[in-house]
Protein backbone atom coordinates (compact mmCIF):
# COMPACT_ATOMS: atom_id res chain seq x y z
CA UNK A 1 0.00 0.00 0.00
CA UNK A 2 1.15 3.40 -0.96
CA UNK A 3 1.98 6.09 1.46
CA UNK A 4 -0.83 7.76 -0.10
CA UNK A 5 -3.06 4.84 -0.24
CA UNK A 6 -2.74 4.47 3.66
CA UNK A 7 -3.06 7.67 4.18
CA UNK A 8 -6.37 8.73 2.37
CA UNK A 9 -7.67 4.97 4.18
CA UNK A 10 -6.85 6.61 7.85
CA UNK A 11 -10.15 9.87 6.34
CA UNK A 12 -12.21 7.41 5.39
CA UNK A 13 -15.71 8.27 6.97
CA UNK A 14 -17.49 5.23 8.14
CA UNK A 15 -21.13 5.62 7.68
CA UNK A 16 -21.64 5.07 11.40
CA UNK A 17 -20.17 7.75 12.62
CA UNK A 18 -20.74 10.89 10.20
CA UNK A 19 -24.53 10.39 9.19
CA UNK A 20 -25.86 10.72 5.37
CA UNK A 21 -25.79 9.09 1.96
CA UNK A 22 -22.76 7.13 0.15
CA UNK A 23 -22.38 5.29 -2.79
CA UNK A 24 -20.17 2.95 -3.51
CA UNK A 25 -18.36 5.42 -6.45
CA UNK A 26 -17.55 7.46 -3.48
CA UNK A 27 -19.66 9.70 -3.64
CA UNK A 28 -21.78 11.22 -0.61
CA UNK A 29 -23.65 13.75 0.78
CA UNK A 30 -23.30 14.43 4.50
CA UNK A 31 -24.15 17.33 6.69
CA UNK A 32 -20.96 19.26 7.69
CA UNK A 33 -22.00 19.18 11.22
CA UNK A 34 -22.23 15.24 10.76
CA UNK A 35 -17.87 15.23 10.28
CA UNK A 36 -15.87 14.50 13.13
CA UNK A 37 -14.15 17.61 14.65
CA UNK A 38 -10.66 17.81 16.21
CA UNK A 39 -9.19 20.32 18.54
CA UNK A 40 -6.17 20.58 17.53
CA UNK A 41 -4.45 23.34 19.48
CA UNK A 42 -6.03 24.77 22.23
CA UNK A 43 -9.23 26.02 20.91
CA UNK A 44 -8.98 25.75 17.33
CA UNK A 45 -11.20 23.23 15.92
CA UNK A 46 -10.56 21.49 12.62
CA UNK A 47 -13.55 19.15 10.93
CA UNK A 48 -11.58 18.15 7.66
CA UNK A 49 -13.28 16.19 4.82
CA UNK A 50 -11.46 14.22 1.99
CA UNK A 51 -12.05 13.20 -1.63
CA UNK A 52 -9.55 11.50 -4.08
CA UNK A 53 -8.09 14.72 -5.47
CA UNK A 54 -9.09 17.38 -3.05
CA UNK A 55 -9.52 18.46 0.73
CA UNK A 56 -11.47 20.60 2.81
CA UNK A 57 -11.08 21.62 6.12
CA UNK A 58 -13.45 23.57 8.47
CA UNK A 59 -11.36 25.25 10.69
CA UNK A 60 -12.89 27.82 13.59
CA UNK A 61 -9.88 30.16 15.34
CA UNK A 62 -10.78 31.32 18.88
CA UNK A 63 -10.09 34.84 19.50
CA UNK A 64 -6.07 35.95 19.99
CA UNK A 65 -4.92 32.47 18.15
CA UNK A 66 -3.85 31.48 15.15
CA UNK A 67 -1.49 29.22 13.01
CA UNK A 68 2.78 29.67 12.40
CA UNK A 69 4.40 30.68 9.42
CA UNK A 70 4.53 26.99 7.82
CA UNK A 71 4.64 25.81 4.07
CA UNK A 72 3.09 22.57 2.55
CA UNK A 73 3.53 21.51 -0.86
CA UNK A 74 -0.34 21.58 -1.73
CA UNK A 75 -2.10 24.30 -3.20
CA UNK A 76 -4.95 25.75 -0.49
CA UNK A 77 -7.41 28.08 -0.89
CA UNK A 78 -9.25 29.49 2.00
CA UNK A 79 -12.85 31.44 2.57
CA UNK A 80 -13.61 33.66 5.07
CA UNK A 81 -16.89 32.95 6.76
CA UNK A 82 -16.80 34.34 10.25
CA UNK A 83 -14.87 36.85 11.88
CA UNK A 84 -11.86 38.46 10.53
CA UNK A 85 -8.08 37.25 10.74
CA UNK A 86 -4.82 38.76 9.63
CA UNK A 87 -2.89 36.38 6.98
CA UNK A 88 0.76 36.62 5.99
CA UNK A 89 1.46 35.25 2.77
CA UNK A 90 5.11 35.29 1.99
CA UNK A 91 6.25 39.46 2.41
CA UNK A 92 2.85 40.18 2.29
CA UNK A 93 -0.04 41.27 5.39
CA UNK A 94 -3.81 41.77 5.06
CA UNK A 95 -6.54 41.42 7.33
CA UNK A 96 -9.59 39.05 6.03
CA UNK A 97 -12.67 39.40 6.38
CA UNK A 98 -16.10 37.39 5.68
CA UNK A 99 -16.22 36.61 1.65
CA UNK A 100 -12.35 37.18 1.32
CA UNK A 101 -10.94 33.94 -0.58
CA UNK A 102 -7.19 33.90 0.11
CA UNK A 103 -4.76 31.77 -2.29
CA UNK A 104 -2.03 29.90 -0.90
CA UNK A 105 0.56 28.90 -3.47
CA UNK A 106 2.29 25.31 -2.46
CA UNK A 107 5.54 26.22 -0.72
CA UNK A 108 5.39 29.41 0.17
CA UNK A 109 5.23 30.14 3.99
CA UNK A 110 2.26 31.81 5.26
CA UNK A 111 0.32 32.69 8.95
CA UNK A 112 -2.35 33.99 10.48
CA UNK A 113 -3.55 35.43 13.93
CA UNK A 114 -6.72 36.34 15.13
CA UNK A 115 -7.74 39.62 17.68
CA UNK A 116 -10.70 39.95 19.87
CA UNK A 117 -12.97 37.93 17.55
CA UNK A 118 -12.96 34.14 16.74
CA UNK A 119 -12.90 33.46 13.06
CA UNK A 120 -14.30 30.57 11.14
CA UNK A 121 -12.92 29.40 7.58
CA UNK A 122 -13.05 26.92 4.99
CA UNK A 123 -9.95 26.27 3.56
CA UNK A 124 -9.38 23.97 0.13
CA UNK A 125 -6.63 21.38 -0.81
CA UNK A 126 -5.34 20.07 -4.04
CA UNK A 127 -3.84 17.62 -4.02
CA UNK A 128 -5.46 16.27 -0.61
CA UNK A 129 -3.08 17.65 2.10
CA UNK A 130 -2.65 14.10 4.33
CA UNK A 131 -0.04 15.83 6.21
CA UNK A 132 -3.04 17.00 8.25
CA UNK A 133 -3.09 13.28 9.76
CA UNK A 134 -0.21 14.34 11.99
CA UNK A 135 -2.38 16.96 13.61
CA UNK A 136 -5.55 14.95 14.35
CA UNK A 137 -3.96 12.15 15.65
CA UNK A 138 -2.72 13.88 18.15
CA UNK A 139 -5.99 16.15 18.72
CA UNK A 140 -8.45 16.11 21.37
CA UNK A 141 -11.75 14.56 18.69
CA UNK A 142 -14.68 17.33 19.58
CA UNK A 143 -18.29 16.72 19.54
CA UNK A 144 -19.86 18.67 16.89
CA UNK A 145 -22.71 19.63 19.30
CA UNK A 146 -20.05 20.89 21.76
CA UNK A 147 -17.67 23.03 19.19
CA UNK A 148 -19.06 26.43 20.08
CA UNK A 149 -19.11 26.13 23.80
CA UNK A 150 -14.97 26.36 23.22
CA UNK A 151 -15.55 30.10 21.83
CA UNK A 152 -17.73 31.44 24.59
CA UNK A 153 -16.12 33.75 27.05
CA UNK A 154 -16.04 33.17 30.77
CA UNK A 155 -16.57 29.32 30.52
Amino acid sequence: MSAAEDSRAYFDIDPRIAAGTYDDSGASIVHMDDYPRYEIAEGVVFCPVFANNISLNFVTFPAHSGFPSHTHPEEQISIVREGEIEITIGDVTKMARPGDVIIFPPDVAHAGRTFDTLCRVIDIFSPPRYGMRELIANANPVRSAEVDRWWRAGE
